[in-house]
């Protein structure tokens, strides 16, 4: 027995460091984020997921580092940097800033974004993005206009409207193109910004005093992670809301239109397939979506005291009852 414990031992001694040395010598997949910890869900185990199911298990044939930004969008450039001198081989960003960040730490690593990078010029075209990045490209500007039309045929009634803005994912030219298209609606709007999950609660009782009638949820990992607390004060305020993606109909929202989640997770994973084994980022063409679903959640809508028409019910992908 002292011999086998002895052997195990020793194993230990030189399989451990060998193991650790084997993990080192792994491509760095590097995730650049402005989440914090409690935000960064579902989607850093859907995009696991998805590099699993094409062999890129973490561990085993990558490495995957993560840096969160918590919330300070100052903070990126340096997090950026970080996964440069840990000599990443690809890094995968989340949203313009943070690619933007990646982009000024490195011209030679390929830098896959997720977010609205067309129409935020952080590629040239989706066929030839150039430079070193491409990814996938929401239509999150074009999305959360349309968003905005679909709330006025669900509150046709409607002559005020409000936007939950998380400004560190809302630009100007964005908010211009919701306010033209709030003005054809001939719908006035007024905006909250939330910076913080604690903003959400004011921020209604705010839209309620002013006679707000319904509300559109623009793109953000912060609103998205608050989903159940949205949910509990559209019920509360009898406010309506509209959302982005069909987990937040689900919890609360009246309304969801966008792309599936899971679509983008399994791009952005076969564009860091195609990038660790040796493809040109910059000829290598972003990828975008183009199944978009609109669920109802008809459930929620009788309990805030509206009924959808039957219209937009006939049009949905999904009807929650």
């Amino acid at each position: 027995m002292k011999r086998l414990v002895a052997a195990f031992a020793l194993w230990l001694c030189v399989g451990v460091p060998a193991l650790a040395q084997k993990a080192d010598n792994l491509p760095l997949v590097g995730i650049l984020r402005i989440n914090t910890p409690d935000t960064v869900e579902p989607a850093a185990t859907g995009f696991k997921e998805a590099l699993a199911a094409l062999g890129l298990v973490d561990g085993r044939t990558i490495r995957l580092e993560v840096r969160l930004a918590e919330g300070h969008a100052e903070r990126l450039p340096e997090l950026a940097q970080s996964l440069v001198r840990a000599k990443a081989s690809v890094i995968v960003a989340y949203g313009v800033e943070a690619i933007r960040a990646a982009q000024r730490a490195t011209s030679t690593i390929p830098i896959l974004g997720f977010g609205d990078l067309l129409s935020q010029g952080l590629i040239e075209s989706l066929a030839r993005p150039g430079g070193n990045t491409t990814g996938v490209s929401i239509l999150n500007t074009d999305l959360d206009a349309k968003r905005l039309e679909i709330l006025k045929q669900i509150v046709p009634s409607g002559q005020r409207f409000a936007l939950l803005s998380d400004p560190a994912f809302s630009f100007p030219a964005q908010m211009q193109v919701i306010a033209a298209v709030g003005h054809a609606l001939a719908v006035e709007l007024q905006t909250a910004d939330i910076r913080a999950p604690s903003d959400l609660a004011p921020a209604f009782a705010s839209f309620r005093a002013s006679g707000t009638e319904a509300i559109n949820v623009l793109n953000s990992p912060m609103l998205f992670a608050s989903r159940e607390e949205l949910g509990r004060l559209s019920l509360t305020y009898k406010l309506p809301l509209i959302c982005e993606w069909r987990e937040m109909a689900e919890v609360g929202c009246v309304a969801s239109y966008g792309t599936r989640l899971s679509e983008g997770w399994a791009m952005l994973a076969a564009l860091t397939d195609k990038m660790l084994k040796g493809a040109p980022a910059g000829e290598t063409p972003a990828q975008q979506p183009i199944r978009f679903e609109l669920v109802i959640n008809r459930k929620v809508g009788r309990a805030i005291g509206i009924e959808i028409p039957q219209l937009l019910l006939a049009r949905a992908d999904e009807v929650i009852e």
